[in-house]
């Protein structure tokens, strides 16, 4: 018999020419997953919970066969939908322990004549992984943090400065949330600490080699998902730089942000969810008026009431006379203001040679 073909994960990782293939249920790959895995369950998320209800209820064998009945017709399709979407590369099956859901696939695959391999000890293996990974963690360049009242661009200077060959890290993109109480609108949905653990280990590997690292000031929380503690103590030591621009244009940009142009009716109830929540700080009389003004489409005032009334008192930190900043830089020109921090890097020796010009 021919010998199981198992890989860790430490060698999974650092291959290009394996494709990660999750085999669990969608609600499982959904809650975390493996960056880059593609998703191609064996059991859908009704047949998942009813096998294990089966399993709990009557035991192992039972549920064997059950699972079995289900699989069965699906297998021609499986291996289609796994061998269209590795293409050059070769399948690398995992599921949550290294079970019998990537084994049995495993094995069917490799029927076919299609060389598979399976994650030694799946999905768990490589959450393992990150935790001992990030809890050691040790950055070795220095941190430039942006700060600034709502609505000043610094996810837009981030993007800028990544234009140019920067090395940033967007921790509210990993986080799929922007901290605040409309944190989450815009994103499809705000990432388990799992895959945000996962994400953002990826990318501090990608820039290990960095002697500086450009990220957005954050506090240890990023809606429901938490910075490692090495992080946020790299925050408190790093180089503060605090963007500014005119209330006009904050407006501008939160409008842009928060109100697309065809806004849906679940998203207008996220904007009004939000300004209800806002009661105990703002008062009654005021949040009246706000989702008063949302309902007849002045989105410009109510961005700027929320400014002037709510960001501008409760995160004061972002102002020059509450705390101190290696640099001030006006982010009213985004381009400009990506170009005085590059300035800024260099001025302060922290890169090797000159940064790339935007291409």
């Amino acid at each position: 018999m021919k010998r199981l073909m198992e890989i860790e994960i430490t060698e999974a990782l650092n291959r290009s020419d394996l494709l990660f293939i999750d085999v669990r249920s969608p609600d499982e790959y959904t809650e975390a997953s493996i960056p880059g895995a593609v998703n191609i369950p064996l059991f859908d998320n009704q047949e998942h919970h009813q096998l294990g209800i089966i399993y709990h209820q009557l035991g192992g064998y039972e549920a064997r066969q059950a699972a079995l009945v289900m699989v069965a017709p699906k297998l021609p399709a499986l291996v289609n939908q796994i061998t269209s979407a590795c293409g050059e590369k070769k399948p690398l099956l995992y599921c949550r322990r290294g079970g019998l859901r990537s084994l049995s696939l495993y094995q069917i695959l490799n029927l076919s004549g299609i060389h598979a391999s399976r994650l030694k000890h799946g999905y768990k293996a490589f959450r393992s992984y990150v935790n001992e990974h990030l809890g050691s963690y040790h950055l070795k360049g220095k941190l430039l943090i942006l700060h600034g009242l709502t609505g000043v661009g610094k996810t837009a200077v981030l993007e800028e400065l990544e234009h140019r060959c920067i090395p940033i890290i967007d921790l509210e993109g990993l986080a799929g949330h922007r901290g605040s109480v409309f944190g989450g609108i815009g994103f499809a949905g705000q990432r388990s600490q799992k895959d945000f653990d996962a994400l953002l280990l990826q990318q501090l590997k990608k820039h290990s080699n960095e002697p500086y690292l450009v990220v957005e000031g954050e506090g240890r929380r990023i809606g429901n998902v938490y910075l490692p503690l090495f992080l946020s103590e790299a925050m408190e030591k790093g180089h503060r730089l605090l963007l500014t621009a005119s209330i006009e244009t904050r407006v501008e940009r939160i409008v842009t942000t928060y109100t697309p142009a065809a806004m849906t009716a679940e998203e207008f109830g996220e904007l009004k969810g939000a300004l209800d929540s806002l009661r105990r700080r703002m008062g009654n009389q005021k949040v009246d008026l706000l989702i008063d003004m949302l309902e007849q489409g002045e989105y410009s005032a109510v961005a700027k009431l929320l400014c002037t009334d709510y960001y501008d008192l409760f995160y004061s930190d972002s102002r020059p006379d509450c705390s101190q900043f290696d640099a001030v830089i006006d982010a009213s020109d985004l381009e400009s203001a990506a170009q005085q921090i590059i300035e800024l890097i260099n001025l302060l020796n922290l890169a090797p040679t000159q940064a790339a010009p935007q291409q």
